[in-house]
């Protein structure tokens, strides 16, 4: 019944998602994200009459975006230029990965800084040449690295937002992923028990915004966020070489977290519109690693 209610919410906010294109507002790199990943999964001739003229317009929405925008974007146009024959867009995510990099070693806010990073990991086989690409993960390494230490308490994670929690955690899979290291991934699941332990609403099935995520609509992307974190986890759980070698949060079950706050979300969701496709995406992500 649970997941009935995630594919019922997932198709009225790709309808919405759709409609809020075809009335040309502006599309966000997470909605062009889920389309891109739905058009790849069916074929739909709607979603793609809907891609091409958003990526377009994306293109030119890029060029002037604001520093915690381009880690997004990045992504997008790295996934785009995979997926498209497009020779416009792979140099779009070259411009967005040189531009999130110019930042490494400055002051930013933690959540933002993190997020730049696991963009960069993500997008490097797409943004940089072969002979370069050790080099770069690992001065992404050294910068995550960087902006972790100070902000580490064991038991607490790096933050009582749970923004941090989310993308410094999910930065961390991502450096696990490029390096095979477990102390980044099992750092990623301390961090994410400890918004547990902190921040999560048992009644509602779902997180509670921490100290300092103030934006009225924090709640509902922070917990589309922290679902695709979740699967990530759980997918490394079912996995037996890694339960053997690393050491894991006892009793977690992070894959029924992320379905209960699928579940709490699916009745807002629909109402969002274009906004609402950061919670059809999490939900691919979730069926993607069953």
């Amino acid at each position: 019944m649970g997941d009935d209610v995630i594919r019922i919410a997932v198709e009225q906010v790709t309808a919405g998602v759709l409609d809020a294109l075809a009335r040309d507002e502006a599309p966000t790199s997470i909605a062009l994200r889920f389309l891109l990943r739905a058009y790849a999964a069916t074929g739909r001739d709607d979603l793609r009459d809907a891609i091409e003229p958003a990526l377009a317009r994306a293109l030119e929405l890029s060029a002037s975006a604001p520093v915690d925008e381009c880690a997004g974007w990045l992504l997008l146009f790295a996934e785009a230029a995979e997926a498209s024959g497009d020779d416009r867009l792979q140099p779009v995510a070259v411009r967005l990965f040189a531009n999130v990099r110019s930042t490494w070693g400055r002051q930013q806010r933690l959540d933002i800084a993190a997020a730049g990073i696991d963009a960069c990991l993500r997008a490097i086989e797409v943004t940089t040449a072969d002979d370069s690409r050790r080099d770069l993960i690992q001065s992404a390494i050294d910068e995550l690295e960087r902006i972790v230490a100070p902000a580490y308490q064991p038991g607490q994670g790096v933050s009582e937002k749970l923004s941090d929690q989310i993308a410094v955690a999910s930065a961390l899979l991502t450096a696990y992923q490029r390096t095979g290291r477990l102390p980044y991934s099992m750092l990623a699941e301390e961090l994410m028990q400890s918004a547990r332990r902190g921040l999560w609403d048992d009644e509602r099935g779902a997180f509670v915004a921490g100290v300092g995520d103030v934006d009225k609509d924090k709640p509902f992307t922070l917990n589309c966020e922290a679902v695709v974190v979740l699967c990530r986890l759980a997918a490394l759980h079912r996995a037996a070489d890694y339960r053997e070698a690393a050491v894991i949060a006892p009793g977690a079950d992070y894959d029924d977290d992320a379905a209960r706050i699928l579940q709490s979300l699916a009745v807002d969701a629909p109402e969002r519109g274009l906004a609402g496709a950061i919670y059809a995406f999490a939900a691919a992500e979730r069926q993607s690693v069953l």
